[in-house]
């Protein structure tokens, strides 16, 4: 059974959601791949926020880039990407966590992620089954 995990992820103050995306996409996605080499999951999947220019009620973090919010408040929705981690099992994500986590690679990734990433916003959650429905 696949083993995945939700990342809910905020950019830093002062950075677009088209400089945060391109800096995902094209340097940090690279680096995640390179420091995680075989032990990079099955799938990491990048679910972006929609958000506009105008003005939001209800938030502070992103009073003039509002998400288009269907249900729930602009508060609700502070973060910018969510992002899920697929593994074959959970040992093969035991085994990626470790690897990327000693102390030269971690220094790396974090390093890297501070220059685009408010870390101190972000979450994460193991998800439970998963089912899907399709027509």
């Amino acid at each position: 059974m696949p083993y995945s995990i939700l990342f809910f992820v905020s950019r830093k103050q002062g950075i677009s959601m088209e400089e945060f995306k391109s800096h995902y996409e094209n340097i940090h996605m690279p680096l995640l791949k390179e420091v995680a080499g075989p032990h990079f999951p099955l799938a990491h999947t990048r679910r972006y926020i929609h958000r506009t220019e105008g003005q939001a009620e209800g938030t502070t973090r992103n009073a003039s880039t509002p998400a288009q919010v269907l249900l729930g408040t602009q508060a609700d929705f502070d973060y910018d990407a969510i992002i899920e981690l697929t593994f074959a099992s959970e040992a093969a994500f035991k085994e990626f966590f470790q690897f990327v986590h000693t102390p030269e690679k971690a220094a790396r990734v974090t390093s890297e992620e501070d220059k685009f990433i408010d870390r101190s916003l972000m979450r994460g959650v193991l998800l439970g089954e998963v089912i899907t429905t399709k027509n």
